[in-house]
């Protein structure tokens, strides 16, 4: 990358932490893109899939509402019905029944994104990982097996030994050349289990990360989630990574330090959730693992309480943190790469 050039920035995840992250760096990149998840399941996501026979619309739809230039459009594409005349429409999103329609009629689910992000007026980038519909299955500890995302996620049953896609389908080829173009690419922060290795399953992704030239790195999440990490902590994630990119390499790990409230610790502990302990030990054990390790705050300060749709609250990384650690890791990378 030349040094006058802003660098093209690429997010894997779901439509929180991904657009988090695309708005961190918007200071800094120049083009920036979205590759979002499409396993979900939830009641919403769950009912336009089975509408329109297509991957989960339902991160797709957000990313796009997050960056829409037309506020209007984006409302639109947010609104849930209530139920009260339909109730089997109680909590549906307007704007997973229209990537539904519009694949139903153009019988391409990727065109039917983009349509809808052209009709947004998106400022950034939106891809599917992949166009295929698919299942997120995980095998548990015990040695069963779980099929699709809602059951991934479930609370109350033994740990996740690994996750896996059944069928398999492979990343669409504008994902993998958009890994391979990156100056920057953020896994993360989301749903280790659901979200992350989810996106990180698709055929071609670990292959299009080892092929790019770009700095690689993985934002860990801040707080344990129910049904999934429970068990987990910081370099657990790490490790589940590593070892979902293989080949590529991490070039570095961003992990919150900053403090916990009482407030936000007691409105965690209300949805089962705590904050992910990261201490010196911690520190120097993902740095044993071999990527740079940027330990700072990165958290909001409080904040109130987000109502989410059939998703549990965490800690917030706060953008303009992030986006300072994210472009002091890309800075390092390329110091690095110029000193090689």
């Amino acid at each position: 990358m030349e040094p006058t050039m802003r660098p093209r920035v690429v997010a894997i995840g779901g439509g929180g932490g991904a657009t988090q992250v695309l708005r961190a760096v918007a200071g800094f990149a120049g083009a920036r893109t979205a590759v979002i998840a499409v396993t979900d399941t939830g009641r919403s996501t769950g009912l336009a899939r089975a509408i329109g026979q297509i991957p989960a619309p339902g991160d797709l739809r957000a990313t796009i509402a997050a960056f829409a230039g037309d506020a209007v459009i984006a409302a639109l594409l947010q609104h849930r019905f209530d139920g009260r005349a339909v109730p089997q429409l109680e909590g549906m999103a307007f704007g997973n029944l229209l990537i539904a329609a519009l694949a139903q009629v153009g019988g391409d689910f990727g065109a039917a994104v983009q349509q809808v992000a052209r009709l947004a007026d998106s400022q950034v980038t939106v891809l599917p990982v992949s166009h295929h519909d698919t299942q997120l299955c995980a095998m548990l500890a015990d040695g069963r097996r779980v099929d699709g995302e809602l059951a991934v996620r479930g609370p109350d049953k033994p740990a996740i030994a690994r996750v896996f896609l059944a069928p398999p389908a492979p990343a669409t080829a504008a994902v993998c050349d958009a890994l391979r173009d990156a100056d920057l690419v953020v896994i993360g922060p989301g749903s280790l289990f659901t979200t992350v290795l989810a996106t990180l399953a698709f055929d071609g992704m670990a292959a299009a990360l080892a092929a790019s030239h770009g700095a690689l790195v993985y934002v860990a999440n801040t707080t344990t989630q129910t049904g999934q990490t429970e068990t987990v902590d910081v370099v657990g994630h790490v490790r589940r990574v590593i070892a979902a990119i293989a080949p590529a390499r991490l070039s570095a790990v961003l992990l919150n330090t900053g403090p916990v409230d009482a407030a936000t610790r007691e409105r965690l502990a209300a949805q089962g959730l705590a904050p992910l302990l990261v201490d010196d030990a911690v520190v120097a054990a993902v740095a044993a693992l071999g990527p740079r390790v940027v330990a700072r705050p990165l958290g909001e300060d409080g904040g109130a309480d987000r109502v989410l749709w059939q998703k549990q609250d965490t800690i917030r990384h706060d953008t303009v943190r992030l986006g300072a650690a994210l472009h002091d890791a890309l800075l390092a990378d390329l110091t690095r790469k110029d000193h090689s």
